[in-house]
């Protein structure tokens, strides 16, 4: 297999890594080429063993994946250049965000089978939960292959191309927003009076042993929270004081904001390539 990633940036770097990383795929199987910075080409060859190439032909040629990773409003400049070049063989899967598969089908005027992914910034450590959507005309031995690259830097959840932006808010940005509860977690913390560096540390490994916990176990999170609530303990007293603020009502308001910028940036990538 023959994997070639336009576009070299951070979210592509995520996903090459964890393929060499887990072994899918040797890395010398591997293209990478990028608008113009020629030594990042050159630092991860030296690094990973992949290789690099400018030239289109050489590219796509006998290429079976070719990832998407410009910047949506290069991709038109970018499509018209490798058009001649495309292999009847390449399936393409598009990291930009905002492109219907059918506006990069037109683009580069091709039938050739399309998908979209959106990972999170969890693919650097192994742990992206990536919504994709296939073309219709892709093939059942090509998704299970997709599926397995995506597993190689976490897991996948294929959605109608529609739903995408639900993904997004769900998962895309889900980091940044549990950052945030992090974050004030700690300022609360600290306002109990103890050094703030004390608990961020503490904050840190309550969140990774959390998170294996959850990993773990086949218990639903609502059942895990349950087995350390002691009736009229101070885990009750805690959740009692949470159950004052409309939570659930807060994340919604979170998601459907994200979800409407979502929307809102794809009518405008649309509307401007």
């Amino acid at each position: 297999m023959k994997i070639v990633f336009y576009g070299a940036g951070n979210m592509a770097h995520a996903i090459f890594t964890g393929i060499i990383n887990s072994k899918v795929l040797p890395a010398e199987n591997i293209y990478l080429t990028n608008r113009s910075n020629e030594a990042a080409l050159q630092q991860y060859q030296s690094e990973l063993g992949i290789q690099y190439s400018y030239d289109d032909a050489e590219l796509l040629k006998d290429a079976d994946y070719v990832f998407l990773g410009s910047k949506p409003h290069d991709f038109n400049e970018l499509a018209e250049r490798m058009h001649a070049h495309v292999d009847s063989k390449n399936k393409f899967i598009s990291i930009m965000a905002g492109l219907p598969i059918s506006y990069i089908r037109e683009a580069l005027d091709v039938s050739n089978p399309i998908a979209r992914i959106m990972p999170n910034t969890n693919a650097h450590v192994g742990h992206s939960v990536t919504g994709l959507s296939f073309s219709r005309n892709f093939g059942p031995k090509s998704k299970d292959e997709v599926l397995e690259v995506i597993n190689a830097f976490g897991s996948a959840i294929e959605v109608k191309e529609d739903h995408l932006h639900q993904v997004t808010a769900i998962t895309g940005s889900g980091p940044a927003f549990l950052y945030h509860v992090f974050e004030k977690y700690v300022d609360a913390g600290t306002k109990l009076g103890l050094d703030k560096s004390q608990v961020e540390e503490s904050i840190r490994e309550l969140i990774i042993g959390t998170s294996k916990m959850i990993e773990r176990s086949d218990l639903s999170m609502e059942q895990l929270r349950k087995n350390i609530t002691s009736k009229g303990g101070t885990t009750q007293a805690g959740l009692n004081a949470l159950s004052n603020y409309d939570i659930e009502g807060i994340f919604e308001d979170c998601l459907n904001a994200a979800v409407e910028r979502s929307v809102e940036l794809s009518e405008q990538e649309e509307n401007e390539s």
